[in-house]
Parts: C-alpha cells; sequence; structure tokens
C-alpha cells in the first residue's frame, strides 16, 4: 500500500528522543520494511538518515511558525501569557497545509492515511476526505483529557469538538491500551471500529547489548548496584517517589547509583529532591540521550524502574516497560493498566501498588539482595517481549487494520470499490500479513 502517516503535533519532532517521536519513527520503519511505502507529513523535519519512509518535506515553506512566534511574542510583551498561541499554532497549520499536500500528492496520492491523533489536529480527516481514501486514526491519548488534567487548555471547545469529529469520522481506530479502548468508546465511538495495538520494541536494537561491566565503563558508572528510569521527566512518571525510595535503598548499599535517563520539567525539582536527601552524589542524570544509545544505558542497570504514580484509567503503553525488558532489565513497574498486564509479577518482573514508596524499596531491595532473581526476571521478560511486542508485530497488525478500513470503505462507498479491490489484490501479500 501507498500510506501516508500524519503527525501534526508540533512537540513530536521525527529526530526527537521522547517517546512519542520514538514511536512514529519505529512504526513508520515497521510499516515500510513490511513492503508498504510510507509517506510521513510532519510539521518538523525529519526522520532522514537511513530511514526506510519518506518526507512529505513541506515544512520548510510553512509561514506558521514565524506567524505563532509572532504572536506569543505579542501577547507576552502585554502580560497576556503565550498559552493561546501555542494552541492557534496548529489550527494555523490546518489551514495552510491542506492545499500544499494535496499539490504534492496529487500524482501518487495514498492508499489510505494514518494520522496520529493530536491535540487541535485536521490535516488528516482533511486529506482523506478530499482524496477520497480510508483514514485509520491511532490514538495514543484523549489529548484534551490530558491537556485539561496536565496541562492548560485554553480553547477547550474547539479542541473538543475537532477531536470528537476526527474520532467519529475515522474509518478505524487504533488505540495503543485496552484501557485507551474504552476511554475512547466511552465517547460514543463505535467500538467494532478500534483496534488495540500496543507499543513495542525495535529487536535489532536490543539484539547484542554489551556486558553490564563494559556498558557501565563506557558511560562512566562504577557502582556495586545500579537503579535507573529512562524516560521524559515529567511529573506523572513517578522520577520523585523513586528518587525517594533509592535514597532509603543507598543506606543499605552505599556503593548504589541511580542513573536518571531523560530530560523533562521536572528535573529542576528533582535535582533539589536529590540534595535534600543527600543522595546527589549518587544519581546520574544524563539529560536526553539518542535512541541508538538507550541500550547501553539500560545495560549498566540492574534494575530499571517505571514508578508511575497512581491514576485512574492508566491508559498508556509506555515503550520504556518493554525496552526495559528486551534488555534483559530485571524490570520494577506500578501496578498499573497495561504494565499489570504485561508483567506478570514474580515471573518476568516485580510490580508494586503505584504511589507505595516502602513497597517500591521493597522491591529493590528484593532485587539487589536476590542476583538469581533478578537474572531470571529479566531472562523471562526478554523472551515475553520478544515474542509479543515488537514494533514488527504492531506493524502486522497495523496493516490488518488498514485493509478492514479499505475493505468498508469499499463496501459502503461505490466509488472507491475498483481502488479498493485493485490495492488489496494487487497488495494481497503484505496487506494480509497481520492478524484481525
Amino acid at each position: 500500500m501507498r500510506l501516508l502517516y500524519v503527525c501534526s503535533d508540533f512537540g513530536i519532532p521525527p529526530k526527537g528522543t521522547k517517546g512519542a517521536s520514538i514511536h512514529l519513527r519505529s512504526i513508520t520503519r515497521a510499516l515500510a520494511e513490511l513492503g508498504h511505502d510510507v509517506t510521513i507529513l510532519s510539521t518538523r523535519e525529519g526522520p532522514g538518515g537511513d530511514h526506510p519512509a519518506s518526507p512529505l518535506a513541506l515544512e520548510a515553506r510553512s509561514p506558521v511558525n514565524q506567524m505563532a512566534r509572532s504572536l506569543k511574542h505579542w501577547m507576552r510583551d502585554r502580560g497576556l501569557g503565550d498559552a493561546l498561541a501555542k494552541e492557534l499554532r496548529p489550527l494555523l497549520y490546518n489551514a495552510w497545509v491542506g492545499e500544499h499536500a494535496l499539490d504534492a500528492l496529487r500524482e501518487s496520492p495514498p492508499t489510505a492515511i494514518i494520522e496520529r491523533l493530536s491535540l487541535h489536529g485536521y490535516v488528516g480527516l482533511d486529506l482523506a476526505e478530499r482524496l477520497d481514501v480510508p483514514l485509520v486514526v491511532e490514538v495514543n491519548a484523549i489529548l484534551t483529557e490530558e491537556a485539561k488534567t496536565f496541562r492548560s487548555l485554553q480553547l477547550a471547545e474547539i479542541a473538543t469538538t475537532i477531536e470528537q469529529r476526527v474520532l467519529e469520522r475515522a474509518d478505524m481506530i487504533i488505540a495503543v491500551s485496552r484501557q485507551l479502548s474504552d476511554r475512547i468508546a466511552a465517547r460514543g465511538i463505535d467500538r467494532g471500529k478500534i483496534r488495540i495495538v500496543p507499543n513495542g520494541i525495535n529487536t535489532e536494537l536490543f539484539d547484542q547489548i554489551p556486558s553490564s561491566s563494559e556498558c557501565r565503563e563506557q558511560i562512566g558508572v562504577d557502582a556495586s548496584f545500579v537503579v535507573g528510569f529512562v524516560g521524559s521527566l515529567k511529573s506523572w512518571h513517578g522520577v520523585d517517589l523513586l528518587l525517594s525510595a533509592f535514597a532509603r535503598l543507598l543506606h543499605d548499599e552505599p556503593d548504589a547509583r541511580l542513573l536518571i535517563v531523560g530530560k523533562g520539567p521536572m528535573e529542576k525539582a528533582l535535582r533539589a529532591d536529590a540534595v535534600a536527601l543527600k543522595a546527589e552524589h549518587a544519581v546520574v542524570f544524563t539529560g536526553a540521550v539518542s535512541h541508538q544509545r538507550v541500550p547501553l544505558f539500560l545495560g549498566a542497570m540492574d534494575v530499571a524502574v517505571a514508578p508511575f504514580h497512581p491514576m485512574v484509567d492508566f491508559y498508556f503503553s509506555p515503550i520504556k516497560l518493554f525496552e526495559y525488558m528486551a534488555a534483559g532489565r530485571c524490570t520494577i513497574a506500578s501496578d498499573l493498566g497495561q504494565m499489570a498486564e504485561v508483567i506478570d509479577d514474580g515471573v518476568n518482573g516485580l510490580l508494586f501498588p503505584a504511589g507505595d514508596e516502602d513497597a517500591l524499596y521493597d522491591a529493590m531491595t528484593r532485587a539487589r539482595v536476590t542476583p538469581d532473581l533478578r537474572e531470571r526476571l529479566g531472562a523471562e521478560g526478554r523472551r515475553m517481549v520478544y515474542s509479543r511486542f515488537t514494533w514488527t508485530e504492531a506493524a502486522r497488525v497495523t496493516t490488518a487494520v488498514l485493509d478492514t478500513a479499505i475493505r468498508r470503505r469499499a463496501a459502503t462507498c461505490p466509488s472507491s470499490i475498483d481502488r479498493a479491490a485493485t490495492t488489496i489484490t494487487a497488495e494481497g501479500s503484505v496487506a494480509n500479513g497481520g492478524r484481525p
């Protein structure tokens, strides 16, 4: 199939290091490696390098960033803040990009469009309707709810209207977790068009990790026991809880070290916490690292932790969880959502009640004093993730979802029947590679 993958979120650069950027690169690469012709339409440059997908390179011509910057400075200078300018930027992009994308796609239109659900994002729906091709919406979060909970949302009414319209008009929807699927259905969306496709791992990235001693030597960490976290330093990730529990463990194992790999808005507060806990000498903040180097840092760890704070209807599909396990690390995670479904406590990892510092300390201590347990849990976690949670598997299931979208469109839109039949016949060896 010819696929157009649309991401109109300005906070997700295709070359970036955070989870959303990794997801974008990984799923588009896996789709291309299955034989699809993939083009990426993004607000930012990339992915570039040896990535097999082609960019629909329009961002350099866009006046949207300059317009948004001018508005932001104007509002800041007058004490009006900049939140509104940030939300207007994707709306301006919606209005600008449509005609330019259509011009670029006219000679070779896509068979289908995959759009990552974005706050105020309307581009994929506009293009799908104008090109009369199926739209599959990939949902990693209900963005309006997330913005209201964790940030702010100035244009709440229009954002909610756009989000609901995109979900309702999509031919099919991909949700990254069962919990997220339930939340989408609760919005009145037909559950029959929702499929669950969790995040995964790039096996090639984790196939050849050096020994722990080599990894520690390369990154400059010398310790008897290393605990680690990889990811964006956001408030809900619970790194503050991990830091408090680690400070207690440090009394038992003075040569232990905590690796915090990533950056984010909580870094300043976390550094202050480390000082207050008298643990700053044992905590290593690496800042953001390239995705290619993540296995090196994971390889240095004895234990990798996903300490998310308590959350009602935890809907994430944390890439960090799968990568911790793919690296063969002893993985400790909060007992929330998909994490509690993936980890069988005591079999392929350890779970603790979310927000419970005592339980997290106990789990880390159990792993510290029982090396054989660490090794067994790490090995079983790696085996399970390699068998079930890879980007190749995610691409296969996504292909099956695309097939369903094409057939449904062909069944309801007579003008699409011939094109859909031709596509499936010509590309059946790829299109039938996934499971329903």
